[in-house]
């Protein structure tokens, strides 16, 4: 089931600018861009990935449990889309006569991760937030006792980059040898969920190797590799538009233009199509332009002004000024040159100091 969740960040919040476009759509085009914003569309990476997280979930109670994996990509390769559908698939919690029961609990990394802040974050993910202190034992305690009287099996900590990138490798390894603990109960399997830098994980805690589960790492589309699936997956998402692309995806030429716009990406594919659909709907049309594309990439342009458009260049779109000019106002050389911010004031001859 496709929900509202996939537009949400690690910490429950929407992207900015999507927020901002939903919040101030009207009901037509909210309804259209909600169908893009909560698109998933599965592929073969999504698919094994979401195989490797259930193979790590059933070895739980089976002699083999207490080890912890790492799951990692750069940012938007669909790390957090898998995992919140894994979880919604495995997390809920169940209301039983011994009280609550569930599977999984996926744990929000803080962004200051020291032990105590991590201890926090499971309580919350646990659902016992009543139950907080600011005490480490007190909080090993009341976490220990919910992962058994939950029959937790897996633990997932996302955005566990923090724990490597934001501490010291002393901090860090402190951290992890006190969540090594849960795979040395063998109450749960683990698994670290981030950026590349996990991988460091390895060096940094030796023992780390032994209780492993094995690594998934996530990549973009290779163009070289998986141009075929690429183009599948084109396919597949231009079937589920709301507002179909005037130039179908699934053509090997805007096939192509995609994955140089997205560099293999999948959320910035959705992130183009989102905007380009918003462009499409204000400019009245029922399907997505070159042109809308074409604006869409100049609009989500990430800090690279060099990288040639590969929809074309858009024209201007020009809109009338929210802003008028009090007619008193005094038009300066400043004001015409688009400095309007400027206060108009005469100029003071500069004093002669040749007498």
């Amino acid at each position: 089931m496709i929900d509202l969740e996939h537009l949400r960040d690690a910490n429950g919040l929407y992207p900015v600018d999507i927020a901002r476009i939903i919040a101030n759509a009207n009901p037509g085009k909210r309804d259209v861009l909600l169908q893009v914003g909560t698109m998933v569309v599965p592929y073969t990476q999504y698919l094994d990935a979401k195989d490797w997280l259930d193979d790590v979930l059933q070895e739980a109670g089976t002699g083999l449990e207490g080890t912890a994996g790492l799951f990692y990509g750069i940012s938007g390769v669909g790390k957090s889309t898998i995992l919140r559908e894994f979880v919604a698939e495995h997390g809920q919690p169940l209301q039983t006569a011994e009280g609550i029961k569930r599977a999984v609990i996926r744990v929000s990394t803080p962004a200051n991760p020291n032990l105590v802040n991590v201890y926090k974050a499971m309580v919350r993910a646990l659902g016992a937030a009543q139950s907080m202190s600011n005490d480490v034992d007190d909080l090993r305690s009341v976490i220990l006792t919910q992962l058994t009287g939950q029959d937790v099996q897996m633990v997932i900590f996302d955005e566990f980059t923090h724990i490597v990138e934001d501490r010291s490798d002393r901090s860090a390894l402190k951290v992890v040898r006190a969540l090594k603990e849960l795979l040395s109960e063998k109450l749960c399997q683990v698994v670290f969920a981030g950026t590349e830098a996990l991988e460091s994980l390895h060096w940094l805690y030796g023992q780390f190797e032994r209780r492993s589960a094995g690594d998934f790492p996530l990549y973009p589309f290779d163009w070289e590799t998986e141009e075929e699936e690429w183009i599948k997956v084109m396919g597949k998402i231009q079937a589920k538009l709301p507002l179909k692309c005037v130039s179908p995806l699934s053509s090997p030429e805007m096939a192509k233009k995609m994955h140089l716009a997205t560099n293999g990406i999948m959320d910035y594919v959705m992130k183009l199509l989102f905007r380009a659909t918003s462009f499409a709907f204000d400019d009245g049309v029922d399907r997505i332009t070159d042109e809308n594309m074409a604006l869409a990439f100049e609009r989500l342009r990430r800090g690279n002004r060099n990288k040639v458009n590969p929809f074309g260049t858009p024209k201007r779109r020009d809109r009338e000024s929210t802003v008028k000019r009090p007619e008193e106002t005094i038009e300066t050389p400043a004001m015409n040159a688009g400095l309007t911010n400027l206060r108009a004031s005469g100029k003071r001859p500069k004093p002669d100091f040749s007498k």
